[in-house]
Order: C-alpha cells, then structure tokens, then sequence
C-alpha cells in the first residue's frame, strides 16, 4: 500500500499539490506562533537597570485569590494595579541576611523634565520618565559622566540622553513636574550606564533626597565568594520575592517587561485561533483531494481492495504529503515569524527588545502538528469512501449523492446548537468580557458552518445560480449546472471562502461597534465644559485639580483616576477597571446614566457605584455588599449606593477618589473634568493653568469622546494585525483550494470545447462557478460576522440591533471580489492552455 500512495502521489499532481501547500501553510502558522510565543517568554530588556545586583527582593506583584472548594480547591494569581511595596523594616531584615554585602534600596516615581520649548520630554520611545534616589544609581550602575552628584532637595542629575533630547547641562536649570507639581531644579550632573547613553525603555532622573517610603525593590550585593543561589533561598525564607536573570530585568523594566508579557499573552488566543483555521483548511483540502478521487477509491474497491487497505493508502499519502510540506512549511515559519515580529514593534503590541530564539521546539510541534492534523482529516474524510461497497462507490463517483453523511449532519447541528449558551453567557455577562466571548461564537459557529457546508451549498446554489445565469445566459447557465451538479465541491470551496470571510467581518465589525459605542458613551456622559489631560504624561499631577477649583469660573471640577478592583466574575477572579471620582462634583461633569441611587452618596471608603452590565451579571442592586480587592491588594467590603449605564471607556465601579488615596503609589489623575459657572469663560483661565502645568492638555468634551475612540482603535489595531495575518492565511487557502478544484477538471472543460465552447466561454463558465461559491462563503461568513456584532452591541448596549458600519463591510467585500478574481484567472489559464485533444490525453 505505501508503494501504491507514493504512485498515486506522484500522478495525481494537482491535487496532492494543494494539500502539500495547505499543510505548509499551517506548518509555517504554528511554527512562526510558537517561535514568537518562546521569543516572548525568553526576552528580556536589552540593559538591565538592576545589572550591578545580582539579586532583587520584591513583593509579589500579583494577588492570588482561591478559587473553587474541596478537591477542586485552587489558586489564581491576578497581577496587581498597584505593585506592593516592602515592609518598612525589610532593609534591616535582608541586610542581616548571611552573605549580604550591601542592600540598595529603589522607590521608582514620576519625575519628567519640561523640554526648551515648553513640552515635556518622555522617555526614550514614548516610554516612561522616572525618578530615583542617587543611591539607587549604583543598581545599574549609571556613573557621572560631568558635574557631581546632587547635594540638595532643590538638584538633580539626569541621564545623558535625557539631557541631551532636553537640552540641559551641568550648572543649568530645568523645569520638573512629579506628582507633587512642577519646580525649577538645578542640574548637578549627568550620568549614564557603561558604554550607553541612557536605558532603552525609560528617562532616569536621581535627586539627592527621596521621599520616605518603604521601598519597592532591594537590590542585594552578595559577599565575595557568597553562592547567589544559597543566598536567594536564605532570602525567601525573610520574605518577599527574590529576582535574579531575566525576571531582575524585567522587574527593573516594567514598561518593557509588561509589554512582553502583554505581547506573549497576546499571541495566545491569536494562535488558538490560527490552529483553528490551520485544522478546517487542512480538513477541507484533504477533504477535497479525496472527494475528487472517488472514482479511482471505486475503481479500487471493484478490483478486490479492503476498507481497511483504503484507508492504509490514504493515510500513507497524508504522512507522505505532510512530511514533505513539514519542511518547507518550517523554513517559512521563520521569515514569517521576523514579519509578525516587526508588525508587533511597529504598531506597539511588543517592545523592540523582543528578539527572535530559534530553536528546534518549534520545528517539532509544527511538524507533529501538520503531522496529526493531516492524519485526522484523511481518517475522518476517508470513513465513508472506505466502507461503501464496490459497486455503490462506482454508482456514486458517477453522479454523487445528494444526502450528507448523518455524522456530519448532527456535529455540525451540535456545533450549531453549542453557539446559543455561549452568546446567552455573553448577553448576562455583558461588558467588554461579553464582547470576548464573540470570538468565541464565531469560531463555534464556524465550525457549524464547515460542519454543514454540503447543507448550505445546497439551499443557497440555486438562488445564487439563478442570479448568475440571468446575468450571462449561457456561461452563466453552464456555471449554474455545474455547481448543482457538484454541490459537494461546491460545498468544499465554499468553506474557505465562509471562514475567512467569518474571520474579517468579525474583527472589523465588532471593532468598530466597540469604538462607536466607546465615543458614543462617552459623549453622552461627559457634561463638562472642558477636561484637562495629560500630554506626553502619565498622569496629571494632584495640584492641577486644586488650582482648577480655585479659579473664579469654576463651578465644579472632579478629577478621573482610573485602577483597578477584583472581583469574582463565574467564579474566577477578574481585574475589572474602576474609577475615582470626586462625589460632591461628579454628577455636575458626567451623566453616566443613573438608574438607581444616586452619585452624591459615594462618599467614604466604604461605598461604591456599578455599571448595570456588571450589577445584572452578579444580581447586585442598591444596597448589596461588594466584596474584593482595590488596585493594591487590599481587601475591601463596599456599598451599591448607584447603578449607571454608560461604563464603555469609563469603567464598571466608581469610587470616591479620597478614599483611593492611601491605595495609590503617586497623587496622578488621568483627567480632570471642570464645569464652568454661568456666563463664564474658561478658557484664558485654563490656559494660564497649562502654562504652569506643561503636561496638561485643555479639551473640550467632543474632542475628549474623539480621544476615548482613538485610544480604542489603537488597542483595536493590535487585533488587525495578527488577525489579518490569519486573514492572508484563509485567503491563500481560498486560492488554492480553488486552484486545486479547477486544474482536476481539465477534461472536463476540453470535453466543453470539443463541443464547440469558446476559449473565452470556458474562462467566463469558471469565473462564474468561482462566483457562486464566493456568493455562497460570503453570505454565510457574513451572517457569522453580522452574528457577532449583534452579540457584540448586546453585551454593550443591551440591543441585539447592531449598527452596521457600511464602508467596513464594504471592506470586506472588497476583498473577496479581489479573490474571486485571482481564484478565476489563475485556474482558467491553467485549464485552456492545453488543447482540447491534449487534455483529454492526459492522465487524471
């Protein structure tokens, strides 16, 4: 049986070439995913700013919450807003410790320097700005490279690439904003790390007296000839967390370390979902391949051949095919994986120190895997073709049957009937989560429509014929009879065409309702007059809401400060976002649609507001008890004192902003919002504030909404790019099954111009064949999208009445008309630049 598949591998070109293409294809997906998913894991910053420490002792940055009872007891780690801080008395513990030479002791803080020209200057990269004390320049270490060190409250030593982007010197004077406000300082000194200017990922400015808190990391020197591993465990057991290697540095560059994280935990649903696709393409070629065999399989059986040595030789020519594209496949994955790579550090989803480490791992899970996908698509495709008998599947190669096999029929009704929990858990849900649970709907209901492919080709050809043929009379009447009579093969491409078309509609739709909800949202809750925001900033300091509220034309102001508050959400503990408010002013600057209590009561530690999607979820109404955690680990029992609707770009609880105060490393706000009294005019008065303040921004409440949108499309861009990615993967898969398809037909089409059709009459038959099947995947995919976007405004609005965006379906659109297109050229001029004598010659 092996030396018939090779046999039959080497004469069946065409269609053993698109299985070889499609398993190098999803090869090439899955090696190109878990490179980058081990890159992701193993990077770390380029210069580590605890590089002179060989060990750094923290407190965990994550809260671990139990979850479940029993057996089924278990631990989830949720990473924390506000990452805890040591005990007041952990340098004296750990400079106890046997082996310990030295402890440094580092309290990163905002501190940014305003430019010559009047802006503040940011970070190398857009990244941070931070403050330390001059001793915790030893951690790096960064050396003076002119003037000294700072002697006074009122000195500061900067990093020599910031002082060169700011134009400073030693013996000058700049202006420096932290949380506390803005003062001019006078620049001792500038340092750098060897042999650079400045840290990749952030500013560094020391000043000679810190604030007094405890502090967030101690980097620990060991003695001479301590063992560092020896001294890590004496460590854990005086408490905290000990950091050594890549975490050190990654702790030592948070901005840098929660991208890598962000961009590893990123790449794994996206690949979920490229295995997704990989396993239907894969399925649906082989799929194809046999289906267009059916009459060699009979011709097998007449001749004596067993069930099981049909399936013997189909399986030997998947290993075969599957093999032989493994390799190709991997040596493609690794350009793949540099442009996934670079599309991830140009649009902001992974930092530039994420660096490719090739390794045979992911060589041997994308092989086993095109292996064992392949493998399980030949045995599933081949059930049926292997057990029918000798003269049936001779009768049926002939003109195929019309019924669809009922183990296909009740998996894809069961796929089908598995996509309604889910969207009704996403509808109680509700929120952003709900709207993640859409992807999950899409690809249950893709696999439905995979499932039932056969079912759907057959109730929509007719109508999607018909419109052909009324269209181009006879070519049309040809291409119509042709897909009636070949629903299956019609069914196969389609498949292709439903998935990826499912894939794009979704991700443009559902962004788009996000960000229209987001602006929509956020117009109708903002009744200020003006907001203030940060410009190139983290954060607006405390003081600026204080100075707003002292000018004469203010009526109200309450300042925005987002965090974070865990909750438990289907039992397992979730981050959701939470928001501090000021209570006596909030409900003068926002309307977030109260639908039960009232603003005016959130006042105090103990009380709190909650969006109706999160309160109908958890059956919470006014005067229920929240129980979770705030932003810094801190338990917290609070109050429903009010319901409100809009929470897109807002969040799901408010809190008195007073009572955060304790749980917040740094007096930042994310946005000020200020009502002006009657007749007033705010805007000289405001702008004399942005004088003074050079990191605040003075907008109004349309161009705030504007800003809510554009912060949601960024996030949103992240998603198109990998999922476009996959996009490219469905549409090379529709070229080539629809490829594959045609070339197995060219004696079909020479029998079509012995009997006197045109060159041109054949081209047009199959560009309206491809036509039928694009008509038949769009309009399925598209309802799949349609599907997720009403989920989508569901979870977000409360209506399953979606709105539409025209000119990004239209997008879509677009695309498959270009593929229908490209999938008819290219067969067509493979099956007319034969003769028709010669292709009737030619072996099947």
């Amino acid at each position: 049986m092996l030396r018939l598949a090779l046999s039959t591998v080497r004469t069946r070109r065409f269609g053993f070439a698109g299985s070889f293409v499609a398993v190098a294809l999803a090869v090439a997906l899955v090696c190109a995913w878990f490179t980058l998913l081990l890159s992701g894991l193993a990077s770390a910053p380029a210069v580590d700013r605890f590089g002179a420490a060989p060990l750094v002792v923290r407190m965990d940055p994550a809260l671990t919450v139990r979850t479940g009872s029993g057996q089924n007891a278990d631990r989830e780690r949720v990473p924390l807003d506000q990452r805890p801080r040591l005990p007041a008395d952990a340098v004296e513990r750990v400079r106890k410790t046997e082996g310990v030479r030295d402890v440094i002791p580092d309290t990163p803080f905002y501190a940014q320097v305003v430019g010559r020209d009047g802006a503040p200057v940011p970070g190398p990269g857009g990244g941070p700005s931070l403050g330390h004390a001059w001793r915790a320049a030893a951690l790096t270490p960064f050396t003076a490279r002119a003037g000294r060190a700072p002697a006074g409250p009122d000195e500061v030593v900067l990093d020599a690439d910031l002082a060169r982007r700011a134009g400073a010197s030693p013996g000058g004077t700049v202006r420096v904003v932290t949380a506390a406000g803005t003062r001019a300082m006078r620049v001792a000194g500038v340092a750098s790390p060897p042999g650079r200017s400045g840290l990749p990922g952030q500013a560094a400015l020391f000043f000679g007296r810190a604030a007094q808190v405890p502090p967030q990391f101690l980097g620990v020197v060991p003695e001479a000839g301590a063992d560092p591993d020896a001294l890590a465990v004496r460590l854990r057991s005086a408490g905290g967390e000990v950091l050594t290697g890549r975490d050190a540095a990654r702790a030592g560059s948070p901005e840098i370390g929660d991208r890598l994280e962000y961009a590893t935990q990123f790449l794994g649903p996206m690949g979920g979902i490229g295995l997704f696709l990989a396993v239907f393409v894969i399925a649906g070629t082989f799929g194809l391949s046999i289906l267009q065999r059916g009459r060699e399989i009979a011709l097998l059986r007449a001749v004596g051949a067993t069930p099981w040595q049909v399936r013997r030789m189909l399986v030997a020519e998947a290993c075969a095919v599957a093999l032989a594209a493994a390799v190709p496949g991997c040596l493609l994955g690794l350009p793949l994986a540099h442009l996934v790579l670079r599309l991830m550090v140009g649009n902001g989803i992974a930092p530039a120190d994420l660096h490719l480490s090739a390794g045979v791992l992911p060589f041997a899970v994308a092989t086993g895997t095109g292996l064992a996908v392949s493998l399980l698509a030949v045995v599933l495709s081949a059930h049926h073709a292997a057990r029918v008998r000798a003269t049936e599947a001779l009768r049926e190669a002939a003109a195929p049957r019309r019924t669809m096999p009922l183990p296909r029929l009740l998996l894809g009704l069961a796929a089908l009937g598995g996509a309604a929990p889910v969207h009704l858990l996403s509808q109680r849900v509700g929120g952003e989560v709900g709207v993640a649970f859409q992807y999950l709907t899409v690809m249950i209901l893709m696999a439905a429509a995979v499932a039932l492919s056969p079912l759907l080709a057959r109730l929509l050809t007719p109508a999607a014929g018909a419109a052909v043929a009324a269209a181009a009379r006879t070519t049309g009447w040809l291409a119509a009879a042709g897909s009636r009579a070949a629903v299956r093969r019609v069914a196969s491409a389609a498949s292709a065409v439903m998935l990826g078309t499912a894939l794009a509609s979704t991700a443009l739709l559902v962004a788009d309702s996000i960000e229209s909800a987001a602006e929509a949202q956020s117009g109708e809750r903002v009744v200020a007059d003006r907001v203030l925001v940060p410009r190139d900033a983290p954060g607006l300091p405390a003081s600026v809401a204080d100075q707003a509220r002292a000018l004469p034309g203010v009526a109200a102001v309450s300042p925005l400060r987002s965090t974070t508050f865990v909750s438990k959400v289907l039992g397992a503990p979730e981050a959701m976002v939470a928001q501090g408010v000021a209570p006596d002013a909030v409900g003068a600057v926002l309307a977030p649609g109260v639908r039960a209590g009232g603003l005016a009561a959130l006042a105090g530690p103990g009380t709190v507001a909650v969006s109706r999607t999160h309160a109908r979820e958890r059956g919470w109404s006014v005067g229920s008890r929240v129980r979770g955690w705030l932003g810094d680990g801190t338990r917290a029992d609070l109050r429903v004192v009010a319901v409100y609707d809009r929470s897109l770009g807002l969040g799901d609880f408010l809190l008195d902003r007073s009572a955060l105060s304790g749980h917040l490393h740094e007096r930042l706000d994310d946005a000020v919002l200020v009502r002006a009294r009657a007749g007033a005019d705010l805007d000289a008065e405001l702008g004399a504030l942005a004088a003074r303040t050079p990191t605040v921004e003075v907008l109004d409440a349309a161009a705030y909404a504007r800003l809510a949108r554009s912060g949601l499309a960024q996030s949103t861009t992240n998603v198109y790019v990998v999922l476009g990615l996959l996009v490219a993967f469905s549409a090379v898969s529709i070229v080539n099954t629809c490829v594959m398809g045609t070339a197995e037909r060219a004696r079909e089409f020479a029998l079509l111009r012995l009997v006197g059709a045109s060159r041109g009459q054949v081209v047009r038959t199959i560009c309206l064949e491809t036509t039928i099947v694009a008509v038949i995947g769009t309009v399925v995919g598209s309802t799949i999208g349609l599907a997720a976007l009403a989920g989508a405004s569901g979870a977000l609005t409360g209506s399953l009445a979606p709105h539409v965006p025209l000119e990004r379906f239209a997008v879509v659109l677009a695309g498959v008309a270009v593929l229908v297109l490209l999938v008819s050229v290219l067969p067509a001029a493979m099956v007319v630049r034969y003769r028709p004598a010669e292709a009737l010659g030619r072996r099947e």
